[in-house]
């Protein structure tokens, strides 16, 4: 942000300074400034990046049938369902319906967004073609068994879940057909990777302009938290619906200062907000309330009024 050039790298050391705010190091230490993650974190973002496997002892015991399968099974996973949303046939009264809410293509995109098509076996059959077991995508939660193994999401709008460093850990389908009976959102169950009780939707794109700002906004719905970082509000992140934990709170500590609400106005979002209050609160975290206007929510009250 400076208007003088003060970062220099010491190609010969492989280190770095910065003498505008006196930070120096090596590759791993200018990770973790940059992207606020700890040394585990700068390593696999690392490691991710140059097509590293990182193996220590807990790992080891783990490989088979362990995280690193189903890490790799989500995000083969997650790339299905995009493109299934991008260039399948049957994916557009889906991308009809993300035309009529506004959402633009470079945000599906850049959040990887995707179609469950209405198929038992679409993805299921795929990932067998891929090499992947019928455990592999139990335990993922990918699939589900009676007498013989089918998608569990089927028909939805598919928003792929991350964790902070931005690996798909699980999904978070919404309905798209007014009719359809069932539940309006069916969310990943808890796995080996995924934990609904530690992640918040948009984190991992969040978490850089959190510790900027050293605040945090939080609002219900992933639509919602989409339409804020298009509109710049880059530190939004969303609840997904589901009551903040310890957890959640724990987490927030460790990047923000401070804590803004963004709940629905009526008795119910109102009254939510109250007790995630006090959640944050005994954390030490300030916490204010954004009261909207009725029958609006983050993502018609930008598209009406702007940022």
């Amino acid at each position: 942000k400076e208007k003088t050039p003060s970062f220099t790298v010491n190609e010969e050391r492989q280190v770095f300074k910065c003498f505008g705010c006196g930070i120096g190091g090596d590759v791993f230490k200018f990770v973790q400034e940059y992207d606020k993650v700890d040394f585990i974190g700068a390593i696999q973002i690392l490691a991710d990046r140059v097509g590293i496997e990182v193996v220590d002892d807990h790992k080891r015991a783990e490989k088979t049938g362990g995280k690193e399968v189903l890490l790799k099974l989500h995000a083969d996973a997650a790339a299905y369902y995009h493109q299934n949303l991008l260039k399948g046939k049957d994916g557009e009264a889906c991308r009809r319906y993300l035309n009529e809410r506004d959402l633009p293509e470079e945000m599906i995109k850049d959040f990887q967004v995707g179609y469950a098509s209405d198929d038992w076996e679409g993805l299921y059959s795929r990932a067998k073609k891929k090499g992947y077991s019928n455990e592999d995508l139990k335990k993922a939660g990918l699939v589900t068994e009676k007498k013989k193994c089918y998608d569990r999401f089927r028909n939805r709008l598919m928003f792929p879940i991350c964790d902070s460093i931005g690996r798909v850990i699980g999904f978070s389908g919404r309905v798209i057909d007014k009719g359809e009976k069932s539940a309006k959102y069916v969310n990943s169950p808890e796995t080996l990777i995924f934990h609904k009780g530690n992640v918040l939707f948009a984190f991992d794109k969040a978490r850089k302009a959190i510790v900027e700002k050293r605040q945090v906004v939080v609002v219900e719905g992933q639509i919602d938290a989409i339409r804020c970082h298009q509109a710049g509000l880059n530190n939004v992140v969303a609840s997904q619906g589901t009551a903040l934990t310890e957890q959640h709170a724990r987490l927030i500590k460790r990047y923000a200062d401070e804590v803004i609400l963004v709940f629905d106005a009526d008795n119910a979002g109102v009254k939510a907000a109250l007790s995630t209050s006090e959640l944050f609160i005994s954390h030490e975290l300030i916490v204010r309330v954004a009261i909207l206007p009725q029958k609006e929510d983050p993502d018609t009250l930008i598209r009406k009024s702007g940022k």
